[in-house]
């Protein structure tokens, strides 16, 4: 069974009397942490086995390894709005991403959402992210590495508006203030079928996209939907919905390139 040691990433749940909560952080012997439910050392923490309990002064703590989407949400750096993994879980079933797909990105952003894709298209797959900001591209690249995903993972400096180098891709993903000036470039990059989904946060944008559509052809809409997430408070004697919620971040719209 192992264990964890010095220096790892630990996640740990703690629950109180009325609430739960989650931390990430690098195990240190010498450190200590504070929860809402109490403190402990990380001398208490080495060498115990994952998935330990660990009694607090007012509540528990669960041990446990975290997976990407812990290290995702409470680790890696950010300095531009991300794609939740509520909206970027759905963008990547949309598409339909399979292992060994070749898929196209833009802009890279913080990396996020090219985590994701190139966590359902590797291994054998490709993703190429298009990104104009070279601090972002610094950062986007640092995140994938973080991941280790950066074996399959080409971020270029570039303007997608004025078209992508590589041609016959699966799929393409345009998370960018005006997707519409991207559509007609890209075009010549896509299989005839492929998904392209484009994220965009307000309403107006998407009024633009449809708009631009007409004259732009080459692509049938397939959806136009936004996701709403509600966590519940998970106690059996008061089951009932948590009093925040992660509401409106976008609207995903899939389009499909046509021949």
């Amino acid at each position: 069974m192992s264990a964890v040691a010095e220096g790892d990433w630990a996640l740990l749940i703690v629950e109180g009397r009325e609430r739960r909560k989650s931390y990430v952080f690098r195990v240190r012997s010498k450190a200590s942490y504070t929860t809402f439910a109490g403190s402990l050392r990380g001398s208490q923490l080495v060498g115990i086995p994952w998935g330990s309990r660990v009694e607090l002064g007012k509540g528990v703590a669960y041990v446990l390894k975290p997976n990407l989407y812990d290290l995702m949400m409470h680790v890696l750096p950010r300095r531009s709005q991300v794609i939740y993994p509520k909206d970027a879980g759905y963008i990547a079933s949309a598409a339909g991403l399979l292992p060994g797909m070749r898929v196209l990105e833009a802009g890279a952003g913080s990396g996020f959402l090219t985590i994701w894709l190139a966590a359902h298209v590797c291994p054998g797959g490709a993703v190429y992210t298009y990104e104009v900001r070279s601090d972002m591209r610094e950062l986007a690249a640092s995140n994938v590495r973080a991941a280790g995903l950066e074996g399959c993972v080409t971020i270029k400096e570039g303007d997608i508006r004025k078209g992508a180098e590589e041609r016959e891709l699966d799929a393409a993903f345009l998370d960018m203030p005006d997707p519409w000036e991207a559509l007609g470039p890209i075009r010549p990059s896509l299989k005839p079928s492929a998904p392209v989904v484009v994220f965009t946060p307000t309403v107006n944008q998407v009024i633009k996209l449809l708009d631009a559509l007409k004259s732009i052809g080459g692509y049938a809409v397939q959806e136009v939907s936004e996701l709403i997430k509600r966590e519940w408070e998970a106690r059996p004697e008061a089951l009932r919905p948590a009093v925040r919620m992660i509401g409106h971040t976008g609207f995903i719209t899939v389009l499909r390139a046509l021949a």
